[in-house]
């Protein structure tokens, strides 16, 4: 099928997940659904390169699915608020859990794949 179309239609899925996540109260100040997603996805990305996915799976889940459910904007977005309201430990709480979080998410895909793929 043609990458394009597939990285669309998992973009809209993606997005409508997103979207499903981002009503998710604040935990202690921090925007729960954003860091979920951004945790989750990179989890979910790392699980789908790793596990060396054919190029359809590839195209519609990660590119296109983790591409519309991650969302670095709103995380900009969200920690320029906290920053505007000089919430400077909010600010830099968020920064730490969503970008460690995501680093974390990808190191755990690899382990997991390289301990079931060899």
């Amino acid at each position: 099928m043609d990458p394009v179309l597939l990285v669309g239609a998992g973009g809209a899925v993606g997005s409508v997940l997103r979207y499903a996540c981002s009503r998710f109260p604040p935990v202690r100040g921090l925007p729960a659904g954003t860091l979920f997603v951004n945790v989750l996805g990179s989890f979910l990305m790392g699980l789908i390169v790793f596990s060396r996915q054919p190029d359809d799976i590839l195209y519609f889940a990660g590119l296109g699915g983790m591409g519309g459910f991650t969302t670095f904007s709103t995380f900009s977005y969200e920690t320029f608020r906290m920053l505007e309201d000089q919430d400077s430990y909010t600010m830099a709480l968020n920064i730490l859990t969503n970008v460690a979080g995501s680093i974390l998410g990808v190191i755990a895909a690899l382990g997991i794949c390289s301990a079931l793929l060899g």
